[in-house]
């Protein structure tokens, strides 16, 4: 039995050595040096050849584009109908059950992961908190995984900077990468980079049948291409590619396709699956955001701290948790107080990239008109010069947008309440003087 098995092996060693032979005349040196130089079987699962590939990404396409015309090579030089599975390098070879004196069952062995790109797999969907905002995005990453039938193809989740669309492609990425699935995981600068090097390098070929030919190509950052012809045409070629193909595609975008400048065929194509947009958490929800946080932290917070981190209307994920690392810091140095952590939770307000004008600017020349101080301003004092100054800066700020809690807590933690008496009283005032309207209308 052993010398049959070696002598099996011998006669599939040179058959396939005959095999790369004559395909290395048929085929293009590219691509014979590309996926099929350095392969050598492993031994046969019944009629198919398990053939060991010495490239890591790219398989499927090797199974599904070239195998036919290998098969065809190999069953010649072996004189018998035979079919070829490629595998990657070291994933083990034929299964034990065609081994001779096997057990029945072959032991589990842990799928390859195929991964062109980088993933993050800190970022779980465990770890995801769904809320109203982002409740669609969610589910339907998450539903892809699941095999929901249901399931749309592309997906694009869009929305500002800041929100956790990044979380739910590397979720559904590192999922899919876990499960087996060959996957492409990219932001649209470094698709951008990686094709244009391909061109420089003269190795198109190749870096299309990597990305090509993956089950779930995910694109991060698609406001990146909005101006560069050369991938777009890629994009929308690789995008027919894959989902042609039966795989997936998965797109993250800081708006929607079709308020960026790319062409019909690539907006059209992105926007026939689903498009999920990722909006602001809601107070209850950013309140609930900030105690799990606090909770994978280990740390706890008195509850006013939550309602005061809660009430700032925050435009990002980001900024919730730069407002609750700011809160964390305080607290080990034992400096968490109201005045403070107002303070702080404005400067990250600012810091984030609001369209609002610097805060500190419009206090300091409300408080110049009135010739008090910003001091005053933010302080507790009810002489009537400061009080109608508060009232005109609350106006003031209010005018350019700025919300409820950040108004408030520009003007030293006031309930909102009051906020909004104070600056429909400025709004009154400035009505009456054109000086106080030139100043809520320039800051």
């Amino acid at each position: 039995m052993i010398s049959d098995c070696m002598s099996e092996a011998r006669d599939l060693n040179r058959a396939w050595q005959a095999a790369l032979g004559q395909l290395q005349v048929e085929l293009q040196p590219h691509n014979y040096n590309t996926w099929l130089k350095g392969t050598r079987p492993l031994g046969f699962e019944g009629e198919t050849v398990i053939v060991e590939s010495t490239v890591a990404l790219g398989l499927e396409w090797l199974n599904e584009r070239l195998a036919f015309v290998v098969q065809r090579a190999l069953s010649y030089a072996m004189d018998r109908d035979l079919r070829v599975r490629f595998v990657p390098r070291g994933t083990g070879g034929v299964s034990s059950e065609s081994a001779p004196g096997g057990p029945d069952e072959p032991p589990a062995r842990p799928r390859p992961r195929t991964v062109a790109g980088n993933l993050n797999c800190a970022y779980t969907f465990d770890r995801y908190v769904e809320a109203e905002g982002n409740r669609l995005a969610f589910r339907s990453c998450a539903g892809l995984l699941a095999g929901d039938e249901h399931h749309f193809n592309p997906i694009v989740v869009f929305g500002p900077p800041g929100m956790g669309k990044t979380h739910l492609l590397h979720a559904m990425a590192c999922g899919a990468a876990d499960a087996g699935w060959a996957v492409a995981c990219f932001s649209a600068e470094e698709f951008t980079n990686r094709f244009m090097g391909a061109v420089r390098r003269s190795e198109v070929e190749t870096f299309q049948a990597c990305v090509r030919s993956v089950r779930l190509l995910v694109i991060d950052d698609l406001q990146y291409v909005a101006t560069r012809k050369g991938t777009q045409d890629e994009l929308v070629h690789t995008i027919d590619a894959v989902t042609n193909s039966g795989g997936y595609v998965a797109v993250g975008s800081e708006r929607h396709p079709m308020d960026l400048d790319l062409p019909q065929r690539l907006a059209t194509r992105l926007t026939g699956g689903l498009v999920a947009e990722v909006a602001p958490f809601q107070r209850a929800e950013r309140r609930a955001f900030i105690e799990r946080l606090c909770n994978e932290r280990r740390a706890a917070f008195p509850a006013w701290v939550v309602e005061r981190i809660a009430a700032l209307e925050a435009p990002s994920v980001r900024l919730l948790q730069g407002a609750v690392n700011v809160a964390l810091h305080l607290g080990r140095c034992e400096l968490l107080d109201v005045a403070r952590l107002d303070a702080e939770l404005v400067r990250i307000a600012v810091s984030e990239g609001r369209s609002t004008p610097s805060l500190a600017g419009v206090l300091e020349s409300v408080a110049r008109h009135f010739g008090t101080t910003g001091a005053e301003l933010v302080g507790r004092s009810r002489t009537a010069a400061v009080t109608q100054a508060r009232s005109v800066a609350a106006a003031a700020l209010r005018a350019r947008g700025c919300s409820l809690a950040e108004t408030a807590a520009a003007l030293g933690g006031r309930d909102r309440s009051t906020v909004k008496q104070l600056a429909d009283r400025g709004a009154a005032l400035a009505a009456t003087e054109p000086r106080l309207q030139a100043l809520l209308a320039a800051g």
